[in-house]
């Protein structure tokens, strides 16, 4: 009974009608279409042109880092290209391609190991550049080419000499880009 009086009150909610509402058509306020940031935003834009093209290489931003959750930059990185670390002296570390020796024209060279080539921002880094300077969370984007034929064009000009056994390029977060 006490439903019956309240749906003759004020409809099936039990509520009287507002004064303001009746008599009026359709008076819902259109607001404008809300644009949501994503963090693909945030990277740079030479790594979202270069990870559009299929089948040039491997590339991982801070959500994948996190997920990986190393503890230092030399495991990431050879994490990624299937390498190893190695210690070359005075407390520097590299990352050897998983072809262990360097190859040249003629076959594989005798004792040289194959480095992988390494770039931050689209910068060439010379080799022996301690790795560890970099932390893990410092960086929002890594991209890595497993060899000379993968390497993109815009790359190769300036990163051929350094990048027979791949190329890393990483890009850190813009509150540790150097000015």
């Amino acid at each position: 009974m006490v439903t019956a009086a309240l749906a003759s009150i004020g409809g099936a909610q039990g509520r009287p009608p507002r004064p303001d509402s009746t008599g009026r058509g359709d008076t819902a306020q259109t607001l404008p279409p809300a644009t949501v940031r994503g963090a693909r935003d945030n990277l740079p834009q030479p790594f979202l042109r270069r990870s559009s093209i299929k089948g040039t290489g491997k590339f991982l931003t801070s959500a994948d880092i996190e997920k990986l959750n190393p503890p230092h930059t030399p495991q990431l990185l050879a994490r990624i290209s299937g390498g190893d670390i190695r210690d070359v002296g005075l407390g520097t570390s590299v990352i050897v391609g998983p072809r262990g020796t360097r190859m040249s024209m003629t076959g594989s060279v005798p004792n040289e190991l194959c480095v992988v080539g390494l770039a931050i921002n689209d910068t060439r880094v010379p080799q022996g550049y301690d790795l560890k300077a970099i932390k893990p969370e410092d960086i929002t984007a890594i991209e890595y080419y497993r060899g000379p034929a993968s390497i993109p064009l815009e790359l190769s000009a300036q990163m051929q000499s350094d990048a027979d056994c791949g190329l890393f390029v990483i890009w850190l977060k813009e509150r540790r880009r150097p000015r």
